[in-house]
């Protein structure tokens, strides 16, 4: 009998800890998700909402109105083609497509679910039929519409600048786009036929997945600062291609090739390799390096030298920190996981310790990446809605800001902002730097198979007035330096100009 008492005891705290645990998990869950569940534009709640209520207008940070209803509840977009496909990854349109623009990930405010009591109250006397609350974003509609001309020559790409002191989005663009008044295109016909849409319905900012090149240097570099003592006053060789063991992926420090002797093997077309070679981009060699010198130049040689000091558990740790690998679960925003991974062996690894190998990366943790540099280490959750206003003009909701993390320490945030600087003073980047600023960046060539490379620049600049973090991503641009760098000297100026 006591044995079977004891049984029944054990089995009920089981019964209650894994009870409490789901409780638990489902109140996480709630608070994490449930604003997107809340949201989802088939949440049969919404549909409902939106047939009985006029939605609210959205506007961006300046009060210019992006999207309105008028007096039979129809969305009317903006009068401007342009500015509508500039902002419709952000703006949304009124079929929930993209799931994530404001018009989906803002209906809550839109329509009137935030509505209080006596307001609710008030309608159902009056008779007048709902109105949602506007809602305010943090972007700046004639800044976006800037930036996607910026993009109109290119095959496709995105452009993302935020204040990395409040983690506000002043711009969001992807290209190709679409256009929010004639989305019913993209709906399925009578079919099941779907439109060939090229990809104009993703946000390439936030879940655009890209090889980040050279760009990912900053992540390796902060490592190095972290995890090397006096890694600022290392001589780093650069004299030739690095060769690597065909079968193992070892390093063969003993195995020497000029850059002479590599040139002529690239260029003769009987040469038969016998080991794996990383090499320099374009083979530009540099002989010794300090690290700022390298991160300036952006010598793979050098970084991969890093990776075998550092090893890729190290540049792992220093990529979470940042970000990379995390699932975002951002109140504003819906953001997609970059990724690391260091590779099985070696060889692998300095590969991706330049940001080649299997390293995907989206423009918004990038530039979030860059923000903290600037922001003294500090990371800020980004925000694009700046408030909600409702029908009777009170505000229902005002922009809070949040720190997301803190990835480097002041004093390490300090050093990477000297490297970078020091890429737009004398480096790759010199075509970002804005006369009377002090902007740092990196910029990145990503090799991706295509025909041609895609350009990549992330940087800010380190000014009170003007707190801005920036990336650029030009899909098979060719050189960062060359393409993507004065793409975001031009966007920079443009916020400056506009304040």
């Amino acid at each position: 009998m006591k044995s079977f008492r004891r049984n029944a005891r054990t089995v009920f705290i089981v019964a209650l800890a894994l009870f409490a645990l789901l409780g638990g998990y489902f109140v996480y869950a709630l608070n994490t998700y449930g604003m997107r569940w809340q949201t989802n534009p088939y949440n049969v709640r919404v549909q409902s909402q939106k047939n009985s209520v006029i939605a609210g207008d959205i506007k961006d940070r300046n009060g210019a109105i992006l999207v309105t209803s008028d007096d039979e509840g129809n969305r009317v977009y903006a009068d401007s083609k342009t500015l509508r496909k500039a902002l419709a990854h952000v703006t949304g349109d009124n079929f929930g497509l993209t799931g994530t623009g404001a018009e989906s990930f803002f209906a809550n405010y839109l329509l009137g679910m935030d509505a209080g009591l006596f307001e609710i109250i008030g309608n159902t006397f009056s008779g007048a039929k709902q109105r949602g609350s506007d809602v305010v974003l943090t972007v700046d509609a004639e800044l976006t519409k800037y930036a996607y001309g910026l993009l109109s020559d290119y095959s496709g790409g995105a452009i993302v600048l935020m204040n990395y002191k409040t983690g506000e989005i002043l711009l969001m663009t992807s290209a190709p786009s679409f256009d929010p008044t004639t989305a019913d295109e993209y709906l399925p016909d009578k079919d099941g036929n779907v439109k060939e849409d090229d990809g104009a319905l993703v946000n390439r900012a936030t879940a655009g997945k890209y090889t980040p090149g050279s760009v990912f240097k900053i992540v390796t570099a902060a490592a190095a600062i972290r995890y090397i003592p006096n890694a600022m006053e290392l001589d780093i060789e650069c004299g030739g291609p690095l060769a690597f063991d065909q079968e193992t992926g070892a390093f063969l420090e003993q195995v020497k090739t000029t850059p002479e002797q590599d040139k002529e093997n690239r260029t003769n077309p009987d040469f038969v390799p016998e080991y794996l070679y990383l090499r320099d981009y374009q083979s530009s060699y540099h002989d010794t390096l300090t690290l700022k010198q390298a991160f300036a130049k952006s010598c793979n040689v050098s970084f991969a030298r890093l990776s075998l000091l550092l090893g890729g558990d190290k540049i792992n740790s220093m990529a979470r920190a940042f970000g990379i690998g995390e699932e975002f679960t951002f109140s504003d925003v819906a953001l997609y996981t970059s990724s690391y991974q260091k590779g099985s062996n070696p060889y692998e690894t300095a590969w991706s310790a330049v940001g080649q190998h299997k390293d995907v990366m989206t423009p918004l943790n990038l530039c979030m990446i860059s923000a903290s540099i600037a922001n003294e280490g500090v990371m800020m959750e980004p925000k694009l809605m700046k408030r909600g206003v409702n029908s009777a003009n009170y505000i229902t909701h005002a922009l809070q800001t949040n720190a997301y993390s803190s990835p480097l320490s002041s004093l390490e945030a300090q050093t990477m902002r000297e490297l970078m600087e020091a890429v737009v003073e004398n480096g790759t980047g010199t075509a970002a730097a804005i006369s009377g600023y002090t902007v740092g960046g990196k910029t990145g060539t990503a090799q991706t198979g295509k025909e041609e490379d895609d350009a990549w620049f992330t940087g800010y600049v380190y000014d009170d007035d003007h707190p801005y973090a920036i990336a650029v991503i030009i899909e098979e641009g060719g050189s960062g330096g060359k393409v993507a760098a004065p793409i975001a000297r031009k966007v920079l100026k443009k916020a400056i100009e506009l304040g």
